[in-house]
């Protein structure tokens, strides 16, 4: 016989009791090794949610109120799993934060396995229904909650701004946050690549990621076996397209667009950054292991030598600013004997 557990009174509590959670037989499994009757309605809000209610109304137990019931409610809410990941953070506040800024199409993918690898790990999706369905995120939740007792750290990453950690204070002191870099002109040629390399993979199937990147360009499938100078013309709308390949990447993801927030950011919260020129001497150095394959590669369907003349007056200037702060970033990397350097520099 399963012994029982006290309600939980804090998210620390509730997210520990997830280590009792089995796949196999689901939430229910997990609620019948818990103790809730003499659970409140504030108790369930500060247990999951971390906050207090809202509202006077939504404090009150009332007759009709059945615990157990409000507590699986809570946890299959979509307050819960949209704001997980400050949940969690705040749960572990002695926790270390390894903050990992995933610019796109610099290498953060091979990263990204690293990470889950040594830490309790927390990625953007688990924080979406639509990527990460309830199971899957208990699932996490098991994994997180064993992997938290056994280490001083967690890590944290996606392709989400500096700004939106900055903007919730995610960012102490004794953080460390971290970020990869290439130069911009690579970036915009391996990220369409990337897409038209989803296209080709994911043909005839229905994902949110590949039907945005159609719809940007009025598509809803592309055609079947596509020649090389097909997926270049896609290539040249994607470039083009409202929504598809956002100008000045870095920029974007480390500051407000432009290169003077970029830096000034970098300062700020003392971000860590090296190049793909030191990035596999840098990984293995602060991570201690390399991957025997690289991870999430693209095919080179859209390159330098495919685009035409006006393609790459186009990418110049969408990568202006990038220019401006990678410029400054090498510098500061080549003036140095390491393999990366610390915002401070720019201080």
């Amino acid at each position: 016989m399963h012994l029982t557990v006290a309600a939980p009174r804090n998210a620390r509590q509730m997210l520990s009791h997830f280590a009792l959670y089995d796949a196999a037989k689901g939430l229910q499994a997990l609620l019948n090794r818990i103790d809730h009757s003499a659970m409140t309605r504030r108790q369930i809000f500060f247990s999951v949610l971390g906050r207090a209610p809202e509202r006077a109304a939504l404090a009150a137990d009332g007759p009709n109120f059945k615990p157990r019931h409000a507590f699986a409610v809570a946890l299959q809410g979509e307050e819960f799993q949209t704001r997980i990941r400050e949940i969690v953070l705040a749960a572990f506040p002695e926790k270390r934060r390894m903050i990992f800024i995933h610019v796109p199409k610099c290498a953060g993918t091979d990263l990204l396995v690293t990470l889950r690898r040594q830490h309790p790990y927390l990625h953007q999706h688990i924080a979406s229904p639509v990527q990460t369905p309830k199971p899957a995120l208990f699932d996490w939740l098991r994994d997180l909650a064993i992997a938290t007792s056994l280490s001083d750290r967690i890590a944290i990453a996606g392709h989400v701004p500096l700004k939106w950690y900055t903007d919730r204070s995610l960012v102490r002191f004794e953080d460390e946050v971290f970020t990869t870099i290439r130069h911009p002109r690579d970036i915009v040629y391996s990220y369409i690549s990337f897409i038209l390399t989803r296209f080709v993979e994911f043909q005839g199937t229905k994902r949110p990621d590949t039907s945005g990147w159609l719809a940007a360009i009025g598509l809803t499938e592309i055609e079947a076996d596509p020649t090389p100078s097909y997926l270049a013309d896609l290539g040249r709308k994607l470039l083009r397209a409202r929504g598809a390949i956002a100008p000045n990447i870095i920029c974007s993801y480390l500051g407000s667009g432009t290169a003077e927030t970029t830096l000034e950011n970098m300062a700020l919260c003392d971000v860590e950054v090296t190049d793909m020129a030191r990035y596999s001497a840098w990984r293995s150095k602060k991570f201690g292991f390399e991957p025997a394959n690289r991870v999430n590669p693209s095919r080179p369907l859209f390159t330098p030598e495919l685009a035409t003349a006006a393609d790459r007056a186009f990418i110049e200037e969408m990568i202006a600013e990038d220019m401006v702060a990678y410029e400054a970033i090498v510098k500061k990397l080549d003036a140095q004997d390491g393999l990366s350097i610390r915002g401070r520099v720019f201080a």
